[in-house]
């Protein structure tokens, strides 16, 4: 998608008829915005998605009043009037012009909200203009509201954007997106319904084994389904506890008073994780000794009985002829046979003992002996290791436990002081910190427990499933019909591998990418890590970092550039010839649209993230406030602009100072008097 024109007319702050040009060269990605505050960059940031959506962001105020107010107060009373947004754009070689507009009769002086009216249309290669029916839903096949948040965003509210739940199910969501699997997401849904439906075809009378079954599966899967949305309802509960205790910590961390407490209670919590890590591998290791060994323990006794039994049947020559060779030698030895006859050296009797003693079975069935003998005494060795390996594993534990108990009383103490320290506020940060805490611990523990219900739903439903596949049934069409489902449900099965699969592998590029863009930007040792369950996190050298919103900015911008290269990459693949993809439709060049893309950062930031913004896709609209655009980063936008406009704002208060902004070495007028308040987009010669 390359964006190419964007026309306001009476929209908002703007006043008649304001064009903006979007083209931009392959070396110049950039078109700069140059607005001071209250001059309509909000506004014009969320022209671009009301065109296609049709609605504004959380943060526009007054959401009604779409029209100028000065077009609306010179409209009479019973009198039509309009405003409108249209954005031409390319995508993929065709042009499209999205126009939205709303037209209002006139009855108060107060606008009231209307739903605006769009026109989607499609210009061919031979110029020639068609309208396209379902215009919405063509513009969400180019580029769907879901990654709306990732290419037209506010980056002083970047912050908020990659944080809790938004974070996690959106993020996944996109990804989805960016893949086109929607449909095999909901192939995954609508299969069991399909099989269900098969399965139902059988005669309860006829085959009333596999209607049982049937029975079986359906009741799973509903009490599954429960289930995922009570997992998914306590997910969203801990994100929102986790928010509040970490909103909490940075008020206690602002207070003077409390910032050393609050620090050491920090570094206390993340030793009692880390010793829980070590006490859950510990007790891991524990439980993967039983599983494998844990057999030993009731064969005490058992290998010395057999070796006593065995020496004592050998003294009472209780041992059949032939079974080892040492027990014949013996008999030759003492000239005496088992009966207690002698036998003399030379006569038969010694003559045959000689000769079975070297009988060819023989060395097989001592050999036997020999073995059975060793394993005997190698038990006991074993069983000893055994005993010692958890001795010390004990011991391990004991320790490990010991150590949580004394950082937790260290935690404990900690917090009686934070709780003494006299400020109303930070005890009542405290206290509301432990209130959160519970909660989430709560939840977390249901979470689990959830989970384990989940796993053992999953396993009955497996064993079913297999019940079902390898069931019998009693006549052609039920076996037909038995076929059919089953080949349903490998499919089913084949399609969550696949999805499993795809996701997994765009969330390693995502998290890739977003290490080199903020590599690029941030100055500390930090690594960001978009985790396997869609979280992005940061991590310094001694864990988890605690963000500041500056360094949340950064993360922010990283994964917009990462989410706009890996669609491109997914959009590469897909037009290549000789290569055919599951992405489908997935995947685009997307154009990037950002209003103060340094929000609250200082300057060194400023400069990094000057010269790293052009790199992160190929067409890129940035609004900025003088204040943004000084020194270092006002050369490095420049050398990346192929356009640069001003909004020009005019206001009737003869008592505010006009002002100009410095571009190209020379004034640009910036705010100035005239009749009434409005705005104007004026071109800048680069």
């Amino acid at each position: 998608m390359k964006l190419l024109k964007l026309t306001l007319k009476n929209f908002r702050a703007f006043y008649g008829e304001q064009a903006l040009d979007l083209s931009v060269d392959a070396d110049k990605p950039a078109v700069l915005i140059f607005g001071n505050n209250g001059a309509g960059k909000t506004t014009l940031l969320n022209a671009f998605a009301w065109a296609l959506y049709g609605t504004f962001s959380v943060d526009v105020e007054q959401q009604q009043r779409v029209i100028h107010d000065k077009k609306w107060a010179d409209t009479p009373f019973g009198e039509p009037v309009s405003a409108s947004v249209r954005l031409d754009f390319e995508h993929e070689g065709t042009r499209f012009s999205a126009s939205r507009d709303v037209t209002l009769t006139k009855q108060s002086d107060d606008q009231q909200a209307v739903l605006p009216a769009l026109t989607v249309t499609e210009i061919g290669p031979d110029g020639e203009a068609r309208t396209v029916a379902n215009g919405q839903d063509r513009i969400e096949k180019i580029l769907p509201q879901g990654l709306r948040r990732f290419f037209f965003f506010n980056g002083e509210r970047m912050e908020k954007m990659f944080s809790g739940d938004e974070n996690n199910e959106e993020v996944k969501k996109a990804i989805k997106t960016l893949l086109n699997l929607e449909a095999i997401e909901r192939a995954i849904e609508d299969l069991p319904k399909a099989a269900r439906k098969l399965a139902r075809e059988i005669d309860a009378k006829g085959d009333s084994r596999l209607r049982q079954l049937t029975d079986r599966m359906e009741e799973l899967e509903t009490r599954q389904r429960a289930e995922v949305e009570e997992m998914l309802r306590l997910s969203a509960g801990i994100s929102s506890f986790r928010r509040e205790i970490e909103a909490i910590g940075r008020a206690l961390r602002q207070n003077e008073q409390a910032e050393p407490l609050q620090k050491q209670r920090e570094r206390l919590t993340r030793r009692i994780g880390q010793e829980r890590e070590k006490l859950a591998d510990l007790k891991g290791r524990k439980r993967e000794l039983l599983s494998k060994h844990g057999f030993l323990a009731f064969t005490a006794g058992l290998d010395d009985k057999v070796i006593e039994l065995a020496d004592r049947m050998r003294e009472r020559r209780q041992l059949p002829a032939g079974i080892q060779r040492s027990f014949i030698e013996e008999l030759l030895e003492d000239r005496l046979c088992m009966c207690g006859r002698p036998v003399a050296e030379g006569t038969p009797e010694y003559e045959e003992l000689s000769r079975r003693r070297y009988n060819a079975g023989l060395a097989d069935v001592e050999s036997r002996w020999l073995f059975v003998n060793g394993q005997m005494r190698n038990l006991r060795d074993k069983r000893q290791e055994l005993l010692d390996q958890l001795t010390s594993n004990a011991a391990d534990i004991q320790q490990s436990d010991a150590a949580i108990s004394q950082l937790e009383a260290e935690r404990t103490e900690v917090d009686r002081q934070l709780e003494g320290v006299n400020v109303q506020d930070v005890k009542r940060l405290v206290d509301r910190r432990k209130e959160f805490g519970e909660k989430e611990t709560e939840a977390r523990v249901a979470h689990r427990e959830a989970e384990n219900r989940i796993a053992a739903i999953k396993q009955d439903l497996e064993v079913v499933a297999r019940q079902y596949k390898s069931a019998e049934a009693k006549d052609e069409e039920s076996r037909k019909i038995q076929s059919q489902v089953n080949l349903v449900n490998e499919v089913r099965d084949a399609l969550v591998e696949i999805l499993a699969i795809k996701t997994e592998e765009v969330r390693d590029q995502l998290d890739k990418k977003v290490k080199e863009v903020f590599s690029r930007i941030f100055i500390k040792t930090y690594t960001p890590e978009l985790n396997d369950s869609f979280e992005l996190e940061l991590h310094s050298p001694s864990g988890v970092a605690i963000r500041s919103t500056g360094e949340n900015q950064i993360l922010g911008l990283s994964f917009v550039g990462a989410v706009s290269e890996v669609a491109k990459n997914i959009n590469d693949r897909k037009n290549r010839a000789d290569e055919s993809t599951l992405e489908g439709n997935g995947g685009g060049i997307y154009p990037v649209v950002m209003d103060a893309p340094f929000g609250s950062l200082d300057l060194t930031y400023q400069e990094e993230i000057s010269k790293a913004l052009p790199a992160l896709t190929p067409q890129i609209i940035t609004l900025l406030s003088q204040s943004q655009a000084r020194g270092k980063v006002m050369e490095n936008l420049q050398r990346a602009a192929s356009r640069m406009y001003v909004l020009r704002s005019f206001t009737p208060n003869k008592s505010a100072e006009e002002e100009t902004i410095e571009i190209n070495n020379r004034a640009v007028p910036y705010v100035s008097h005239g009749d009434f308040e409005h705005t104007v987009l004026e071109k800048v010669t680069v």
